[in-house]
């Protein structure tokens, strides 16, 4: 008797641990992570470089790593470089930069400013990460604007498959609606801690990865300081209007999305196969109001939409693309079973966000008409 209630007893301890292991929460973002995302804007940096005359050749996006004032920043933009100036986000500029240290490979180098108490970004250990984590891209366009892009992280592989970026070393590639001329920035998880550094290399187009900072995080302790020429004379550049008529491909996101006609899907993963979107976009009464057309094939369309399975997930991640130009629209992740759930609930969202836009235009078509006669 005593052996058979050791025995239940055995049993229903075992039973209430599957049971609470199956209901593990997993880590979600919540209302803090965009305090601490805002909270790691204030760790980036504009580095201006110049030719010795005053004039700004280059500019960088820096990262500050360590409260003595140590950065990270692209290597090509300070190769050769004759002035350097730091400018921090919170106005203060530094004119004496020092180089602690660089890899020319991973197109990283560290710099030194004189200061103390700087904010500076929390690192993650890379093994924390995982394929289809939400992120956050901190960065600056080509006119100068700050601005935080949240994407989804993808997988660390060797950047030899990556056209450009070189041998040897790894990357992480993630997907993030940045901006098409963005120059740079920092990759941080939904905490505000450092992932990676983009480097903006102008060797690669058409790819989004960064430099794992694990990989770098040595280059401030290489040795010696080597004191970089004074940026005292040199000003951030005044960006100037962009020439040429308002197509589609310079419009921004929302009325990128609102201007399509057509679009097409394609799959990155043997988890899904195109068809299963395409059938639940075209059983959508709503999508089917759109009025946009479903291009078959690998060619055409005016958007692009990718699927992608991170290994080892249950997590479907898609994106929107300009497919004439590759600006990234938009970005998510779906988590389902198998394909055909990930294409109903990628549908889903589709459907509301295209609908959003294309709402967003009409309302703008209908204040135009309003106001025509005053013109």
């Amino acid at each position: 008797m005593k052996y058979r209630l050791w025995f239940l007893a055995v049993c229903f301890s075992l039973a209430t641990s599957a049971t609470w292991a199956g209901q593990a929460p997993t880590p979600t973002s919540g209302p803090g992570d965009s305090e601490q995302v805002l909270k790691a804007e204030q760790a980036m940096a504009l580095v201006l470089v110049g030719d010795g005359s005053g004039r700004v050749t280059s500019v960088s996006v820096g990262v500050v790593i360590r409260p003595d004032g140590v950065l990270l920043t692209s290597y090509h933009a300070l190769k050769g470089a004759s002035e350097v100036q730091v400018r921090l986000q919170s106005g203060e500029v530094y004119d004496q930069v020092s180089l602690t240290g660089f890899d020319e490979r991973r197109d990283v180098a560290a710099l030194h400013i004189a200061a103390q108490g700087l904010a500076a970004l929390p690192s993650s250990a890379a093994e924390t990460a995982a394929p289809g984590d939400k992120i956050n891209v901190l960065t600056v366009s080509g006119d100068l604007a700050w601005t935080a892009c949240e994407g989804v992280l993808g997988r660390t592989t060797l950047a030899d498959g990556v056209a450009g970026a070189g041998r040897g070393y790894r990357v992480m590639e993630f997907t993030a609606p940045l901006p098409a001329d963005s120059i740079g920035g920092a990759l941080v998880n939904s905490h505000g801690q450092l992932l990676g550094i983009l480097t903006a290399s102008p060797k690669v187009t058409g790819s989004q990865f960064a430099v794992p900072l694990a990989t770098v995080a040595g280059l401030p302790g290489e040795g010696g300081l080597t004191a970089l020429g004074s940026g005292r004379n040199l000003v951030p550049p005044v960006a100037s209007p962009r020439s040429g008529s308002p197509d589609q491909e310079q419009l921004p996101g929302n009325a990128a999305l609102a201007h399509a006609h057509s679009l097409r899907v394609r799959s990155n993963t043997t988890f899904f196969s195109p068809f299963m979107l395409e059938k639940e976009l075209m059983g959508d009464s709503q999508f089917r109001a759109l009025g946009l057309e479903l291009v078959n094939g690998y060619q055409g369309g005016d958007l692009l939409i990718s699927v992608d399975r991170p290994l080892f997930t249950y997590d479907f991640t898609y994106s929107v693309t300009s497919a004439r130009s590759g600006v990234l629209l938009l970005t998510g992740k779906v988590t389902a079973i198998d394909g055909p759930h990930a294409a109903e609930g990628i549908a889903k969202r589709l459907v509301k966000l295209l609908g959003e836009a294309r709402g967003l235009k009409a309302a703008a078509d209908q204040n135009q008409v309003a106001i025509a006669p005053w013109l």
